[in-house]
């Protein structure tokens, strides 16, 4: 017994007229009739009884209706449960840092649900550093990473989404928290809060370098494995540090964020993927993602 059997059968119980039911199913009167037959062999049992205007389902016929119709449409269901769920259901995972969900991801993950809402979206709020490892063990899709050459390498594909300045980042009680602006050499002797290095690969020596520029060398004292506790950190009155302005986005009690005079190079923010990642669902958000780009600042590089 097939599938088509238990059709065939169905579709003739309901038009009780072999021609119609032949009809209704695109294929010839007598391959429906012996299709029957071949059932009703099978089952041995007669389903129909033949009348001069039509068929009648005879008990047997009735009670093997009800079966047949719950096995297609279990089958059915089977069906575009598979396809729903399986076949053109995609997945996207993502790894962000909180800067980039505050100012920007949110928005497009809002468009990517209108666009796609048969897309299961999973996001991670992870460190740079853990970003990159999830991303070489192909754990998430996409990652947000910060000055994308320091700890990233060329291993991945790097669209650059924007550039935030650096600024100075004090408790409200420190002695320059008050100033429009400070020039970085007038921090020279304060304790810095620096990042762990593999949490944030290369963004102590982003730091490093602004302050040699100036003319002295920070001393980091602590260090801390995320934004927020370098936030709190500040705020109880521990140290400085210059971080990216978005962070100004982030709760911030008794902190101070002060733009710098100094001509320094901005953190580049950049979404990273592997080469060989072909998700479609990556590639509509990343193309939504630089739509929202400016033209001198979106830009894949390796």
């Amino acid at each position: 017994m097939e599938l088509r059997h238990l059709r065939y059968f169905a579709a003739t119980a309901e038009e009780l007229n072999f021609t119609r039911a032949a009809n209704r199913l695109h294929i010839s009167q007598p391959a429906v009739s012996r299709l029957i037959k071949e059932l009703e062999c099978e089952l041995g049992a007669q389903l129909f009884t033949r009348e001069r205007f039509g068929l009648r389902l005879t008990a047997a016929g009735e009670k093997f209706l009800f079966y047949a119709r719950r096995v297609l449409q279990d089958c059915e269901e089977g069906i575009r449960a598979v396809r729903e769920n399986g076949l053109n259901h995609q997945k996207l995972t993502i790894g962000f840092i909180s800067t980039a969900m505050e100012s920007f991801l949110s928005d497009a993950l809002v468009r990517l649900s209108q666009e796609r809402p048969d897309i299961d979206v999973t996001v991670n709020e992870m460190s740079p550093g853990d970003q990159i490892a999830a991303l070489r063990y192909r754990q998430i899709d996409l990652g947000f990473i910060g000055n994308p050459h320091d700890g990233a390498g060329d291993e991945f594909e790097l669209y650059v989404l924007r550039e935030v300045p650096l600024v100075a980042v004090l408790p409200v009680r420190h002695r320059l928290a008050g100033r429009s602006e400070i020039c970085i050499g007038e921090l020279e002797g304060d304790t810095f809060i620096g990042y762990l290095e593999d949490k944030f690969p290369g963004r102590n020596r982003v730091i490093s370098t602004a302050c040699a520029r100036a003319g002295f060398r920070p001393k980091f004292e602590l260090k801390a494995g995320s934004l927020i506790e370098v936030l709190g950190m500040i705020g109880t009155g521990k140290g400085v540090c210059l971080m990216p302005s978005d962070v100004a986005g982030l709760p911030h009690p008794n902190v101070a964020f002060i733009p710098l005079r100094d001509p320094l190079d901005p953190v580049r923010l950049a979404a990273a993927w592997l080469p060989g990642n072909t998700n479609p669902a990556l590639h509509q958000l990343i193309a939504i993602l630089a739509a929202d780009c400016s033209s001198d600042t979106g830009r894949t590089s390796r």
